[in-house]
């Protein structure tokens, strides 16, 4: 069995569950920014503190994100840890921020679960290839996937029901891009962790990073957590799966497209369950 992946599986975990989390906090206290210049105004101050403790929340999974990557060289398997980061947004949403969840979205939460168990699992033993990327083709798809991105920001203007899902989307693109970026900045470094910092792959990653986050903070906006989160993370699962096969000709075993599916269907159920509760509709609820 491959340690070596496993341990990189953890960490990635790890690291969603900040990731996560931190957008939980944010979207608590996003509104202050509503203030304007008010915001820095001593009724607005603890508000705003709550806010950039959840941007340091993101902000530090970056580190246990890079060494996953380092680890599994697996980004698709690594992005698609967001799933128990999810787990963990939903517990925050539910107990600290008064969000509701119906069996829909509980459903879509097991299924998250298993599908990043088994996920985790598949890779255990899979063997190591070769890798190597060609700039010119990675710059392309790139500007494929971001303009996608752009897309849906444009028709969360034309259609505001679906603002949180539309954001959510082009932030999850941007942070499925960002990590994969990531894993590039390794694999043109050989695996060096340190010397990676030499390319400017891990400062491209970093600036995607930041759209990432700004973009889903404009879905907070408007949108619940529990619909802003699930969309972010279903594009960024994708993602690196798309890139991987792209850029490096590998794509996912068969039961590891099962287990990615099943992911990405717990985030559409999610999705649609948060939409449902947005409409206006009464969802059967597990908890109030």
């Amino acid at each position: 069995m491959n340690l070596s992946y496993l341990f990189g599986i953890f960490l990635g975990a790890l690291a969603a569950l900040s990731l996560n989390i931190g957008k939980g906090v944010q979207k608590q206290k996003v509104h202050v920014f509503l203030q304007g210049r008010n915001v820095f105004q001593p009724r607005h101050r603890r508000d705003l503190g709550i806010w950039f403790v959840g941007m340091g929340l993101t902000a530090i999974a970056a580190l246990p994100y890079s060494l996953a990557l380092k680890l599994s060289e697996s980004p698709s398997s690594i992005s698609a840890m967001t799933g128990v980061g999810l787990v963990g947004l939903t517990i925050y949403a539910l107990r600290v921020i008064g969000e509701k969840l119906s069996r829909t979205e509980a459903l879509g939460v097991g299924l998250v679960v298993l599908g990043t168990s088994m996920l985790g699992c598949a890779g255990a033993g899979r063997e190591t290839l070769a890798r190597s990327v060609d700039t010119s083709t990675l710059l392309s798809a790139l500007g494929v996937l971001l303009g996608f991105a752009l897309l849906a920001a444009v028709a969360a203007k034309l259609a505001p029901r679906i603002h949180g899902i539309a954001f959510g989307l082009s932030a999850g693109v941007f942070l499925g891009s960002s990590l994969f970026l990531g894993d590039v900045a390794l694999v043109r470094a050989g695996g060096d962790f340190i010397g990676q910092l030499s390319n400017p792959y891990p400062y491209a990653a970093l600036g995607v990073g930041l759209l990432a986050m700004f973009t889903t903070q404009l879905g907070f906006l408007k949108g619940r957590a529990l619909e802003v989160v699930p969309a972010v993370n279903s594009a960024t699962i994708l993602m690196p799966v798309i890139l991987e096969y792209v850029i490096y000709g590998t794509g996912p075993g068969p039961l590891n497209v099962v287990m990615i599916g099943a992911i990405v269907g717990g985030v559409v159920l999610l999705s649609t369950g948060a939409a449902a509760q947005v409409s206006g509709a009464k969802p059967d609820t597990v908890r109030a």
